[in-house]
């Protein structure tokens, strides 16, 4: 080849090779592997510890993630240690002089991931001692919510060597750790011995149970240290990734904690007039045998009380300001002030349309139930009324529709929904109507014309339950609740023995039952107060959603668990 011609090919093949691009290897499983250490400096679970610092190197860059929270360190020290990240080394260097023959226990939960894709390690400890020797034994439980009996994550637990009540309030805790997923923690290389036992959700992350908004956990008596896990040691390898929870032998007895938040001093938070005549109060606590008094202006008025929230409704336009008092239990724990209702321009720019403000607000439901009355559902209590006429039309297949009438009637009381009795046909759909202003509201405001549609149910539409409750004897009083899978509270029954309880015309769907046992048999439950060593009232579920089919009877059997 001529040796021009060779030289150009030559600067071509460069050309190529100068625009190729390059390209990421695309495809291929996602990396879902946590780091792994692979050097700890002094290693895990040295004795005689000097200095202030040690050093965990993994197989790959690695970032923190949150530290303040996420970093648990028993006895905890006064002053953070700091976490510096030199290439794939961590090092950990205490501010604090270390405590004299103690065994320190550092864990990362989820704290420590790799750098690419923020894999976690669920849980990484390194134990050391300023002693002769790392202390071994340790504490486990498990902190549940008091009213849900659902495990608690994230939530601090403390131990203490001394049997002091205050400790919680007023010392930092010697030992901490903190709940996983499912609830459980373990406090590891602590001395043998008895501990006092605390859980905290802790407002203000400083180690003490010091605001009205946290929620406490407490055990009644001393926990004893005991071994570990045949799986676990002060000395286990540390590139080991598993939980705290997967570590525990499941032959172990599970000590549980309930975490309630105290009741607090019942004042009101919030109040509000969005419209006329409808004052809201919301109060700081549930509201219990609340007692109205009026101090200055006149007013008459009806009230609907709402788990926290106060509601009034006046029977006329407030012309000048009302004060009342609320008491509970005769003494005055807050005044409300009611003032004449200032309307708010809502018309602007709508040309004309009616406004639904202009009307009452009524609801239907319970529609084609067989065994549940249709049910009007209104806006604002309303002013009694004589004989107003609902009209049902059944529409049959190949024959005339079928018209009925029912009248209801409003006595001269506090009415805010109203039962129309009513027999319905099974699978045959109807039409509903009631003509505008057949009831006004006491705020003067009219309905507007009701309609609702539907299909009436049919007996194969219902199931039913025949639960039998299980109770230990004693004397005590225990409360039987059935709710819709949702929360949505179906029927209560108080029990003082073992009986059973048959629920009858149960629309088809899931269920749950759920006792109380009630201490002081007010029919609800009440919360704990760690300052009068007083335990939130026991809960209990049962065990598995309750399936309801239609014309199918379901037996149960639901025993009162033992501590």
């Amino acid at each position: 080849m001529h040796r021009h011609s060779l030289h150009l090919l030559f600067c071509l093949l460069l050309l190529a090779v100068g625009c190729a691009k390059m390209v990421t290897p695309v495809g291929g499983p996602k990396d879902v592997t946590p780091p792994a250490v692979v050097k700890e400096a002094p290693a895990n679970g040295t004795v005689n510890f000097k200095g202030n610092t040690f050093k965990v190197t993994f197989n790959e860059y690695v970032t923190l993630n949150n530290t303040l929270e996420n970093v648990l360190i028993s006895p905890p020290p006064a002053t953070a240690p700091t976490y510096t990240l030199s290439g794939k080394t961590l090092i950990v260097k205490f501010q604090d002089t270390l405590l004299p023959d103690q065994t320190y226990n550092v864990g990362f939960a989820d704290c420590i991931q790799d750098f690419t894709e923020g894999n976690p390690i669920p849980f990484y400890n390194y134990a050391f001692s300023t002693g002769s020797s790392v202390d071994s034994m340790m504490i486990e439980g498990k902190v549940v919510d008091a009213q849900t009996m659902q495990p608690v994550k994230n939530c601090f637990v403390f131990a203490y060597t001394e049997d002091v009540d205050s400790l919680p309030m007023t010392t930092r805790p010697q030992f901490i750790s903190k709940t996983q997923g499912n609830g459980t923690f373990q406090i590891k290389n602590i001395k043998p011995g008895n501990y006092k036992i605390f859980a905290l959700q802790d407002g203000d992350n400083n180690l003490m149970y010091n605001l009205p908004s946290e929620s406490i956990a407490f055990g009644d008596e001393l926990w004893p240290a005991v071994l570990p896990p045949k799986t676990d040691t002060a000395t286990a390898d540390s590139t080991k990734t598993t939980t705290p929870e997967a570590q525990t032998d499941s032959a172990r007895t599970q000590r549980v904690i309930r975490l309630f938040q105290a009741r607090a001093e019942q004042k009101v938070q919030k109040s509000q007039n969005k419209e006329l005549g409808k004052y809201e109060f919301i109060f700081s606590e549930n509201i219990d045998n609340l007692t109205l008094n009026t101090i200055q202006g006149d007013i008459d008025y009806f009230t609907h009380i709402g788990n926290d929230t106060l509601i009034l409704y006046t029977k006329s336009t407030l012309t000048d300001t009302v004060m009342l008092t609320c008491s509970v239990a005769d003494n005055i724990i807050d005044t409300l002030q009611l003032t004449p209702y200032k309307a708010k321009d809502t018309r602007a720019g709508r040309r004309g349309k009616e406004d639904k403000a202009d009307f009452l607000s009524v609801n239907v439901t319970n529609k084609g139930e067989l065994h549940a009355p249709l049910t009007l559902t209104f806006a604002y209590p309303i002013r009694p009324v004589t004989d107003v006429k609902v009209r049902f039309v059944a529409k049959h297949k190949r024959v005339d529709n079928d018209t009925s009438y029912v009248t209801v009637s409003v006595p001269d009381s506090m009415v805010m929904s109203l039962a129309v009795p009513f027999k319905y046909e099974e699978k045959v759909p109807y039409e509903i109507m009631i003509s505008d202003s057949a009831f006004v509201g006491y705020n003067g405001l009219c309905n507007d014309t009701i309609e609702a549609s539907f299909v009436a149910h049919t007996e194969k539409d219902y199931g039913s339950l025949r639960m039998t409750y299980t109770l230990p004897d004693g004397g005590k009083t225990y409360v039987a609740t059935l709710m819709k899978d949702g929360g949505a509270e179906i029927r209560n029954d108080r029990l003082t023995q073992s009986g059973e309880i048959l629920y009858e015309h149960l629309a088809a769907g899931k269920y749950k039952v759920k006792l109380l046992e009630d201490a002081n048999d007010n029919g609800k439950w009440d919360t704990g107060d760690y300052k009068e060593k007083k335990q939130p009232e026991r809960v209990a579920f049962f065990s598995k959603s309750v399936n309801i089919r239609g014309f199918w009877e379901l037996e149960e059997t639901f025993e009162w668990p033992t501590e």
